[in-house]
């Protein structure tokens, strides 16, 4: 699905250049790991989008948008990857791209069971979140994961992270600060995988980890957020 997008150039003055302010920022990441119950359960990914639809609906103009795969870590190229910004003009305001955004994520089973979307091996959370660290030092930024928080790299092991023998790491500094950070999904994987317990222990271990590494504000539900 292709999102539209319009660029509007303006001939500003230095003086409007200057007093100009960089339009708030939400990053919406989707996991696109084996476990993960949005590129599997219908349901799930129903519940994905309609989130988003009302989380993009209810923005102002100007805001700037970008949604992003969540995966194997050091992925030059992602493959889901889409920019767009809400303004006043009416085919790119809060109303026509809130449908697009959460079309989209509603497809993701589909798209998978089409091949469209290479399910990946790992689940690097952590490095995504790093990753975001440039962009939350200007400010003014929503980093939204749609994860099951599982996760599975270099920096955890996966299957005794999922075990409950190890955990999350400490964050060496505040890198997340300027940020505020949602979770979604944490602890719900896809049905053929067992999520007992899971929910009740990640969503506090993920909130204590954002706040130790700076966000802002978080919010870190499992099955509560729409499901």
């Amino acid at each position: 699905m292709k999102l539209a997008t319009t660029f509007v150039t303006a001939v500003l003055s230095v003086a409007e250049v200057a007093a100009a302010e960089t339009p708030p920022l939400s990053v919406l990441a989707v996991d696109i790991s084996g476990t993960s119950t949005f590129l599997h359960d219908p349901r799930s990914a129903e519940a994905a989008g309609a989130w988003i639809e009302r989380y993009i609906a209810g923005l102002e103009a100007p805001h700037d948008l970008r949604m992003l795969s969540l995966g194997d870590a050091g992925l030059a190229h992602r493959q889901i990857d889409v920019a767009a910004t809400v303004t006043e003009l009416r085919a790119t305001s809060a109303a026509r791209l809130a449908p697009e955004f959460g079309g989209y994520f509603r497809s993701l089973p589909q798209l998978t069971a089409d091949g469209k979307i290479d399910v990946q091996g790992t689940s690097s959370i952590l490095a995504f979140l790093h990753s975001v660290e440039p962009v939350c030092q200007q400010g003014n930024v929503t980093v939204v994961l749609f994860t099951d928080g599982l996760e599975w790299s270099s920096t955890v092991d996966g299957k005794a992270f999922f075990e409950g023998s190890v955990g999350l790491p400490t964050p060496d500094r505040p890198f997340l600060t300027g940020c505020s950070v949602i979770m979604n999904g944490v602890g719900q994987l896809k049905a053929s995988f067992s999520s007992d317990g899971l929910e009740e222990r990640l969503v506090p271990e993920w909130r204590t980890f954002l706040e130790a590494a700076g966000a802002t504000s978080v919010t870190v539900t499992g099955s509560g957020f729409a499901f």
